[in-house]
């Protein structure tokens, strides 16, 4: 369960955290995605606001929710249900490495080395198509994104975790979004997480 959750905050994480610049064409919304991962099912709604400088994913796994924020660099994972949350450091995943996809300037596409592929519908959108290169755990990764307004629809990612990758299902564009999707609830304590789980110890 653990692992599946951390996975899930990575590649969220993948798809694009928070900012300050503008990096949607469209104010706010909501993208339901799809992912499968050793075997297991799993949901995740991505709401943004402000062109996506705000953007929360809630990650729905066998009726368990947590909403994945990045703050000061890190993932934070909260439960809302047990008024939890847990710290999880970017381990080389800063903001260094998110792709503005409507500001492909020529630094980013050398260093990502960025591709374009075409163009596919992805729920109901047609999405321009991505292959590039990015860091994740101070490792390079071999990824490809369909992307539409700046938003990433789809992608299809290779790590040493296995194959990954999420499909959108839905997306709602310019809805109201809950302000307090964005926020940790006052008297949350943040926990950091003992990263030497990540061995294998879940």
């Amino acid at each position: 369960m653990k692992k599946l959750l951390i996975i899930a905050a990575l590649l969220s994480f993948c798809i694009g955290a928070g900012a300050q610049e503008k990096i949607y064409e469209v104010k706010s919304g909501k993208v339901t995605m799809e992912m499968e991962m050793m075997g297991q099912a799993m949901v995740q709604d991505i709401y943004f606001d402000d062109y996506g400088a705000k953007q929360v994913t809630v990650s729905n796994f066998q009726g368990q929710k947590m909403r994945i924020l990045v703050i000061d660099g890190s993932n934070v994972m909260v439960n809302d249900a047990d008024k939890s949350a847990v710290r999880m450091p970017a381990m080389g995943m800063g903001s260094e490495n998110r792709i503005n996809w409507l500001n492909l300037d020529e630094k980013t596409i050398k260093k990502n080395k960025i591709k374009e592929a075409g163009e596919e519908v992805v729920a109901g959108k047609t999405c321009k198509k991505y292959e590039y290169k990015v860091m994740m755990m101070g490792q390079p990764i071999s990824a490809t994104a369909w992307v539409y307004k700046g938003i990433t629809l789809k992608t299809s990612t290779k790590t040493d975790f296995g194959d990954m990758g999420q499909t959108a299902t839905k997306i709602e564009e310019d809805i109201k979004v809950d302000p307090a999707m964005f926020t940790i609830p006052e008297g949350v304590k943040i926990q950091d997480m003992d990263m030497s789980m990540m061995g294998g110890g879940f």
